[in-house]
């Protein structure tokens, strides 16, 4: 049964999630959006999440949702235990995550998204911004996505990690610590409106590969941005 908080004011906790993971056997689940303003999710030893920040908190086993109020300027600032996933939405502000281990999805509008000392899984989406972020490790059997219309993308791995790489992008620099090998382009058939029915091939920018014998899909897409990828 979900249970409307209204928190305000600073260290107001989200109680009894401890208690939920328990029952449920799962992972703390946090949704966070903002319209205005960034959103900051750092780890610690507990089991409860904590919301520094005034919001309307709603949870629901062990999910919980965190929403700002309407008009003006917030900077949400969460603390969650390091078994945590996360959905992290912003329209005009950063996101920055620190040392969680999940499934963590992160979309701005407007304002950088970095993710410091994560693993598991990452889906990364900023429109005007950039993405960095370092993973400590990965979840193998898990795809991945890195995009950005206007910004660079910077997103460091471990050695080990293993994947089929797709990478696209208008801008001329693409960048890896890692010896890529290269598949080639995927060419992609047309019919021409003709009436001798005939087909053309084209090819679209995208590049294929693979890292370490290759995995599951790691894709990266910027329209005006480098593409970086660093081996820690």
């Amino acid at each position: 049964m979900k249970q409307p908080l209204a928190l305000a004011g600073l260290m107001l906790a989200v109680c009894a999630l401890a208690c939920a993971q328990e029952t449920t056997g799962g992972r703390v689940v946090v949704n966070a959006t903002v319209h205005e303003g960034s959103i900051t999710v750092k780890t610690y030893s507990g089991k409860e999440v904590i919301v520094e920040t005034g919001a309307d908190v709603e949870k629901a086993d062990n999910v919980v949702t965190v929403r700002t109020h309407p008009g003006g300027t917030a900077h949400l600032a969460i603390n969650v235990p390091t078994d945590t996933s996360l959905n992290l939405k912003s329209h005009n502000g950063t996101i920055a995550v620190e040392g969680v281990h999940g499934e963590i999805d992160a979309s701005s509008h407007n304002g950088q998204i970095t993710l410091a000392n994560v693993s598991g899984t990452v889906v990364a989406n900023a429109f005007n911004g950039a993405l960095k972020i370092t993973m400590d490790r990965v979840d193998p059997a898990r795809p991945m996505s890195f995009s950005t219309f206007n910004g660079p993308i910077d997103v460091t791995f471990p050695a080990d990690l293993k994947a089929n790489i797709k990478l696209k992008t208008n801008h001329p620099d693409i960048f890896s610590d890692f010896d890529i090998r290269l598949t080639g382009g995927h060419p992609i058939t047309e019919k021409n409106d003709t009436p001798d029915g005939k087909f053309r091939l084209r090819t679209d920018r995208t590049v294929y590969g693979e890292i370490n014998g290759g995995g599951a899909e790691v894709s990266f897409q910027s329209f005006n941005g480098r593409i970086v990828i660093r081996k820690k």
